[in-house]
């Protein structure tokens, strides 16, 4: 008796395993920005992930922050192009070798591009559709193939944009492309409840803080629609919303936590605004 007693107050004395305790995600575009912010609210929260970037400097660069901060075991990575379908299956083999599998994808990555109707091309066009819209079903693909294997559901969330939702000039293609991605979102929600593989939306906007959607004229652009100058940006998008607050990666990350911390385990199909409330975007 006193034995088990004794084993008794030991477990007392155990901390208790965090929400994500035993969850293996993968983040895409998890070496900067939202991406990056997203795994390291997973990993606090008790996950492991599989880090991953197109660009093998900013992966490694990553990876070695995640190891400082909470040591070697949490993570792995891999080079992944999402719009490369033998990088996105070599991704999902290395969560498979390092952790046994995988059960928690954010589709993140992502790139922006700003242009007029007459300006846009066709170049343009392909790179946008490609690696949002194909990027995230071809990911999703390969891993719903991983998850029905392991026959114990999972989530899927994607990142989308406040642009999926409300229409603005210069952003025929991003736009267009983030519609696609929200309404796949609810399509594949609808195939893969039965599996108990919940897929949700989270719709940010104007996250400028450390993120590569600015890069390459995208902030340019926007400024130049709404008749500002690209250091007002952040101050023009937080003024426009409801709150009057400035979005930022953390906020992201708290959503994707939300969605997976074991409180909306019942939840699918659903989209979740960070965008400091764009009346424009609250879903009908």
């Amino acid at each position: 008796i006193e034995y088990w007693l004794l084993e008794e107050a030991k477990l007392q004395r155990m901390p208790k395993p965090k929400a994500l305790s035993g969850r293996i995600a993968l983040v895409t575009g998890s070496a900067g920005g939202i991406g990056k912010a997203i795994a390291k609210k997973f990993v606090e929260e008790g996950a492991v992930v599989i880090l991953n970037d197109m660009n093998a400097e900013r992966l490694t660069g990553a990876y070695d922050e995640f190891v400082k901060q909470f040591g070697k075991d949490v993570c792995t990575t891999a080079t992944l192009d999402v719009t490369n379908e033998a990088q996105i299956k070599e991704a999902m083999a290395a969560a498979i070798l390092a952790f046994g599998g995988v059960d928690l994808i954010v589709n993140n990555a992502g790139l922006s591009i700003s242009k007029t109707i007459g300006d846009h091309t066709e170049k343009d066009w392909n790179l946008l559709y490609d690696v949002l819209v194909k990027g995230q079903f071809f990911v999703t693909q390969a891993a719903v193939a991983v998850m029905k294997q392991q026959a114990i559901g999972g989530d899927i969330i994607n990142i989308v944009s406040k642009n999926a939702l409300v229409s603005g000039p210069n952003n025929a293609g991003y736009g267009s492309a983030k519609a696609a991605q929200l309404h796949l979102s609810r399509l594949n929600a609808a195939e893969l409840g039965p599996d108990g593989i919940r897929v949700n939306v989270i719709n940010p906007d104007a996250v400028i803080s450390d993120s590569n959607i600015w890069a390459g004229g995208w902030a340019e652009g926007r400024a130049k629609a709404y008749g500002v100058t690209v250091e007002e940006l952040p101050a023009y998008y937080a003024k426009r919303t409801l709150l009057n607050q400035v979005i930022l990666p953390a906020d992201i990350a708290n959503a994707c936590f939300a969605l997976t911390g074991g409180l909306l385990n019942k939840s699918t199909g659903n989209v979740i605004n960070v965008d400091g409330g764009v009346a424009a975007a609250f879903v009908r």
